[in-house]
């Protein structure tokens, strides 16, 4: 019996450290680990739902291009230009319309290039 007690309270501990680990993203965080963030625009999209789902929408068409990439070769390419993107996202600071504004472009780049080659 107390063995039984003892399994059961370690089940009930480890879901619940699962459940609160995996908040973040149960609540529409971002596609990144808010615990880890350095940067001005890390910070601002981790405290905006808009921005973090901004931010799961562009991993979205990511991962879609880097299919198509693969497929004709261009993944260089391809990571290079989130690069840049990036470096760009990461120059708005903190400016949530800003960051926002390249998510938006990014993302329609992303879709087109999967798309349409």
């Amino acid at each position: 019996m107390r063995a039984t007690t003892t399994l059961m309270i370690a089940v009930f501990a480890l879901m619940m450290s699962t459940a609160i680990a995996n908040a973040g993203h149960r609540y529409g965080g971002p596609s990144f680990d808010c615990r880890y963030v350095t940067k001005r625009a890390e910070h601002a999209i981790c405290a905006s739902r808009h921005l973090s789902r901004l931010d799961r929408r562009l991993a979205y068409w990511y991962r879609k291009a880097k299919e198509r990439a693969r497929y004709f070769g261009q993944t260089r390419w391809l990571r290079n230009s989130q690069r840049r993107w990036l470096r760009r996202r990461n120059a708005c600071g903190g400016n949530r319309f800003c960051i926002a504004w390249h998510y938006r472009m990014r993302i329609r780049q992303l879709r087109n290039y999967y798309e349409h080659v």
